[in-house]
């Protein structure tokens, strides 16, 4: 039995090429490629089980923050690098099949449902600078796409594959209806980058620490985030698992890079400071913390701050027209 290797997001175009290789008699091995900010947030690993096929969950390597920081091809509306990402996760797929002794990578991509990323020259850029030239098959638009090698071989019947285009949802729906499956994939909530309010904080990461690694690029989709100067950010948790994720990011972070301040005699939540941590910095830390709890009394608040080496220090707040005017990245 050939076999193949779909990318799989779990929603409905993908869900859709897994089922017409399925259909081919081919077996296939579903990859969901989770990337670093969180993005799809389908229920892969269910829908999968529906359609019969293993699924393998890989993550991007650290060297995928490039792709962001020096997109060859450049962003769309917002900040998102959507031909240097498929690229990417092109070529994880490529080295997948190559281990699994696959023959094809399938993708639900469809000609001009995206314009960012799946016009025509796109699609053919994307499989070339994978590694996948003729090993990259798009069932749903094949018929619109030049022949892959499974197809020129008669592994895979090309009049049994499709010519869908645009963005229309409904015929794909129908088609699913067609497949028998079971329960249709909502749409997906798509790229936290190409978000209007996540894009910012994306582009000030970038400007202010442009060699900035993973785990700060991880750290954007937490908390709000306010600039104080070109060198000190502070983020401030807005839940008890947001102040957890910044204490353990404190606790691996280069100690000189970054403090963490918690409420001394008040409720509230966890901020860190991240880049220059002066005493002035910690003041205004301080004092964002007072502004986004009902718990303080702003003429008598203190915050703890934690510092090096597990090192405390209480610092009594004091009031700043300036923080208060400061408004979220």
């Amino acid at each position: 039995m050939p076999r193949a290797v779909a990318l799989f997001s779990g929603g409905l175009d993908s869900t859709l090429a897994i089922c017409a290789l399925q259909q081919q008699g081919f077996e296939v091995e579903a990859l969901n490629i989770r990337t670093t900010f969180r993005c799809c947030k389908t229920p892969a690993s269910q829908i999968a089980a529906e359609l019969g096929v293993r699924l393998t969950v890989l993550t991007v390597a650290d060297d995928y923050v490039e792709v962001i920081r020096r997109p060859s091809f450049g962003y769309g509306k917002g900040i998102n690098p959507c031909v240097d990402c498929r690229i990417y996760m092109g070529a994880m797929a490529r080295r997948f099949m190559e281990e699994i002794g696959a023959c094809v990578v399938v993708s639900g991509e469809i000609l001009g449902q995206r314009p960012m990323s799946q016009k025509r020259r796109d699609l053919s850029i994307i499989a070339g600078r994978s590694g996948l030239e003729g090993r990259l098959l798009r069932p749903l638009s094949a018929k619109l796409l030049p022949p892959t090698i499974p197809e020129t071989e008669g592994l895979i019947d090309r009049e049994r594959l499709y010519a869908f285009s645009g963005r229309a949802r409904a015929p794909l729906v129908e088609l699913a209806r067609q497949f028998g499956v079971r329960r249709i994939p909502q749409p997906s909530t798509g790229c936290a980058l190409t978000e209007i309010s996540f894009a910012p904080r994306v582009r000030d990461l970038i400007r202010h620490q442009p060699e900035a690694a993973r785990p700060h690029f991880e750290l954007l989709t937490v908390g709000r985030h306010m600039r104080l100067d070109p060198q000190t950010k502070v983020i401030v948790g807005r839940n008890e698992q947001e102040n957890a994720w910044l204490e353990r990011f404190f606790a691996l972070e280069k100690p000189e890079q970054t403090v963490l301040l918690v409420p001394g005699n008040f409720v509230g939540p966890a901020a860190l400071v991240v880049g220059c941590t002066d005493r002035a910095a910690c003041q205004a830390a301080g004092a964002i913390l007072v502004r986004y709890t009902r718990q303080a009394d702003p003429g008598n608040a203190e915050v703890q701050v934690r510092t090096a080496g597990g090192r405390r220090e209480a610092v009594c707040v004091e009031r700043s027209e300036a923080v208060l005017a400061l408004r979220p990245l």
